[in-house]
């Protein structure tokens, strides 16, 4: 799935609905005086993606989107803002973020989040937010005003050495008259390994693109931060990293269309949407335009909702254990199951196809802690058919993430291993 994050295309964003947190957000606001600071999104996750190859630690953490909030009398101006990573009390790696930076984002924000926004779009980029009463549009907040700090859009942690990113503060330079004062924010830092035994949701020759480390992407959306999207490999009458045939005409010029999709393991279908149409997205001469899709997904919101216009037609698993699988863009047509049905691992659901939010044929895969497509955080995600061999052979890996590079190809020979 692809988008930006204000104005269009995530913004395509389309119908309002109420607001509320869940009150699990953690850390909760906290006081530093007459200013508080608190997450954007109630129910925030901080997930590091962490790699060890050979004994090299690659740690990547997408910062949070906060709210820094004054409730003093005098004005308060933000200057910087720092991200630090710790390994026990040694501070191990530092992102600064430029006063020009937080200025240009506090200004879309408040721009973004003012009057009476709509909320689909928003609540998928940065979860189920919870919007402050008065907001800022500079880096000067006056008494009662609260500035958006969309930090998830200007900057990441990233490390890599032989220490461990075990916990987490932000850092965040104000001036209060004429004096300076840093306030420590800590970030409560959620070290996940995904908890199912799962299967690959495809076999046979694969490009797995825009994977977690691709920043630019799915990683911008909360519910999509570990997301990915897998198209075809070794095409007939195409190279290996082609998606189709040269010059497509139709959809079964892509590899990957009509493919079977796979249930990743054993659980319920709690949720399913199949009402897009696919005909009006079968020509590759018009979907691969952008602008032909953005307004192909505005005119079907109306009609089928939200999250089937923009994930296209969708299947959404609970695997009773928390965590809950979505497969998007399938096949009109083609679902094998429905709402409320059981499902076992490597059980043929759906096929891939073009549907909502997609510039070719594919299938976009994510783990969430919930089943709302929508305000979920995502989950990092390994599979017990696909192991790290065809990233790294020469030493030994271990993640909790496929992110190993921007694109990935490999070869799965059956969803259930020791099946044909």
């Amino acid at each position: 799935m692809k988008g930006k994050i204000f104005g269009i295309p995530v913004a395509v964003l389309l119908a309002c609905v109420p607001l509320c947190a869940r009150g699990e957000a953690a850390p909760e606001d906290r006081s530093f005086g007459d200013i508080s600071i608190r997450y954007l999104a109630a129910g925030k996750k901080v997930i590091p993606s962490v790699t060890c190859i050979d004994d090299l630690n690659t740690v990547d953490i997408k910062l949070p989107d906060i709210v820094v909030e004054n409730r003093g009398k005098k004005p308060v101006v933000i200057q910087d803002v720092e991200a630090i990573g710790k390994d026990g009390q040694d501070v191990v790696v530092t992102t600064r973020i430029r006063t020009e930076e937080l200025s240009n984002s506090i200004r879309k924000s408040a721009d973004a989040f003012a009057g009476k926004p709509y909320m689909p779009g928003l609540q998928l980029a940065s979860g189920d937010i919870v919007i402050p009463g008065r907001i800022t549009g500079s880096l000067k907040i006056d008494k009662g005003e609260s500035a958006i700090l969309l930090l998830s859009r200007m900057a990441f942690l990233h490390y890599v050495g032989h220490a461990e990113i075990n916990s987490m503060e932000l850092d965040v330079k104000i001036l209060i008259g004429k004096k300076s004062k840093r306030l420590k924010y800590p970030v409560h830092l959620t070290h996940y390994e995904s908890r199912g035994k799962y299967v690959f949701p495809l076999k046979g020759d694969l490009h797995m693109a825009l994977v977690p480390l691709s920043y630019f992407h799915h990683r911008v959306f909360h519910s999509q931060e570990f997301a990915f999207d897998v198209v075809g490999a070794n095409q007939k009458g195409a190279g290996f990293t082609e998606i189709s045939a040269s010059d497509p005409k139709r959809l079964s010029d892509f590899g990957i269309w009509g493919r079977d999709i796979f249930a990743i393991g054993d659980g319920t279908v709690v949720e399913a949407g199949d009402r897009f149409p696919e005909s009006i997205m079968s020509d590759p001469a018009l979907f691969s335009d952008g602008g032909y899709t953005q307004k192909v997904m505005m005119d079907q919101i109306g009609k089928i909702g939200f999250i089937n216009a923009v994930a296209g037609n969708f299947i959404i698993i609970d695997h009773h254990n928390g965590e809950f699988s979505a497969y998007c863009h399938v096949q009109e047509g083609s679902m094998k199951v429905k709402s409320g049905e059981k499902v076992k691992k490597g059980q043929a659901i759906g096929r891939v196809g073009n549907t909502g939010n997609s510039s070719a044929p594919h299938l976009h895969f994510q783990l969430m802690d919930s089943k709302n497509f929508v305000t979920a955080n995502g989950l990092p995600i390994m599979f017990e058919n696909i192991g790290t061999d065809p990233m790294v052979i020469e030493c030994p890996v271990t993640t909790n993430n496929l992110s190993f590079s921007d694109s990935i190809y490999f070869t799965v020979k059956s969803p259930v291993p020791g099946h044909p």
